[in-house]
Parts: C-alpha cells; structure tokens; sequence
C-alpha cells in the first residue's frame, strides 16, 4: 500500500510536470537576426509568450549564413534582409526560401564634416562606403539619388562599382568597415546609428538622407517557401506588424530604424514581379 502511494505521488508529480513544462505548452520557433535588432525581437519575444510560442533568438554575425541556415532547416525564420538582398542572394544560390513580411527601412544618408552641401563635394573626394555587399549597393543609389553618381541599367541594389555608368566628378569609393568610416574619407555614406557611433553630429554633418522610400530596401522576415503558411510564423509576423511594435521601434531607435510594414498582397505583388 505504501509502495503504492509512492509510485502514484511521483506519477502525478511528472504529469503535473509536464503539463506546466514550457516546451508542453509552446511553440517552440527559432530566428535568426542581427545583434542590432535585439531590443526589437525581445520585445516580439514576450508578446509570443502570451501567444503560446517561444521564440529563440539566434543572432548572425555572417548574413549568408543565416540563409544557409534557414534553408538547412537550422532556424525557422531569419529577420535582417532587404528585399533587393533578398532577391540577388536567393536567386544566386537557388534557395527556396520566401518572404513573409515587411518589417523596417534603416535610413542611409550621406554625411561630411569637410562639406556643407552636396553640390560643394569637390572632383575626386574620398567617399566611405560600408564594405557588405547589401550596404554597399544601397550606398550606391544613395550617390546616385544626390546627382553624385550614374548607375548602369538592371542595378539591382548589390553589386561593386563596376555598376557605375557615370562618375563625373571621379569621387573615389573606398569600402570599409563600420568602425573606419571617418578614417581617411571627405564624405561618409552611412546609416544614422553608425554616424553617431562615428562622432558624427547628424543634425549637423548630414548633407542628405537617402533610401526612406523604396521598396526594395524594406527588411523582411523569411521562411523556407513550405513554410510561408505556417500559423506560427503567420502570428509572429502578425505581432511584428502590430501598431504597438511600431510604436516600440520608433521609441527606441528615434529614427535610426523606421517601422515600414507592407500589406501581404503587395509583397507577393512584388513576389510575382521577381519570379516572372
């Protein structure tokens, strides 16, 4: 009789267990993101709980890899791309993946502590360009968006500067790492949290701000294409599109990022535009 009751005490001890078990009770969904985004995913993070899913965050340092590890089913979403990147890098490497939504635009913008105005950048500066691939394409529209540069026709928002048509005032584009962008350089095309990070005022030094309204360089969310309709991814992007996460980034980031959510028939609008 003893022996009996012991047995039935651990027995409902481990049901009871796993019924308060978070792994029982949640969904659990792994992301990949940039460190950058950390304060935005933590807060979608606690949002999911109430939602019954767990979500862990797997930070990339190395963006391909992220992709790499999405399509390998290591994660299940990753968070950090631009649709342009997102276009170029899929269809280089034939990866199935798909996006599933819209999430923010970071500002680039052209800054100097030498210049005032754009038209006073002399023939042959020096201009700082970031050295990834994405960022390097979107400083090139952005050269081009201040009358500085000419792209050739099919730019796609990556590529190197055999992609310029037209550089009349022969500015020389030298890529570098974020922490070198001031080192060296006459005019620095940067994001506004790396101009800060720099030293550099941007209120004061910025002489244009480029890239708020394109399309292309909207980040996504994406998901493996047999996933797109998976009803926890759909919840999380539900959560993130939310006007409170808006108002969460604009708080938080105070313009650095600017919330940027695009309706799902215009993203796959835009899907069936890229595949066709």
């Amino acid at each position: 009789m003893k022996k009996w009751l012991i047995c039935s005490f651990v027995l409902v001890l481990l049901v009871s267990f796993t019924a308060c078990s978070p792994s029982a009770e949640h969904e659990s969904i792994k992301i990949g993101i940039a460190e950058s985004d950390g304060a935005i995913w933590n807060y979608i993070a606690q949002k999911a709980e109430e939602a019954g899913l767990d979500i862990q965050l797997i930070p990339f340092s190395d963006y391909a890899e992220s992709d790499i590890a999405l399509a390998n089913k290591e994660i299940d979403a990753n968070a950090f791309q631009t649709i342009s990147y997102f276009q170029s890098f899929t269809e280089k490497y034939k990866l199935n993946l798909a996006p599933l939504g819209t999430t923010y635009i970071t500002p680039m913008g052209i800054y100097s502590k030498r210049y005032e105005r754009i038209r006073d950048i002399s023939r042959g500066a020096v201009v700082s360009v970031p050295d990834k691939a994405f960022d390097f394409g979107r400083a090139l529209t952005v050269l081009q968006e201040a009358g500085l540069l000419t792209l050739k026709n099919g730019f796609n928002g990556t590529g190197s500067v055999d992609m310029i048509k037209d550089n009349p005032r022969h500015l020389k584009l030298k890529a570098v790492r974020q922490q070198d962008a001031v080192s060296g350089a006459d005019v620095f095309v940067m994001k506004p949290s790396e101009a800060k990070k720099a030293g550099l005022n941007p209120k004061k030094h910025t002489l244009k701000s480029g890239g708020l309204m394109s399309e292309e360089e909207m980040n996504l969310i994406v998901v493996r294409a047999e996933d797109q309709d998976r009803e926890a991814l759909q919840t999380i992007l539900e959560l993130y599109q939310a006007d409170d996460t808006a108002a969460f980034i604009e708080k938080e980031y105070q313009g650095d990022l600017v919330p940027a959510f695009l309706p799902l028939k215009r993203l796959s609008d835009w899907k069936n535009e890229f595949e066709h």
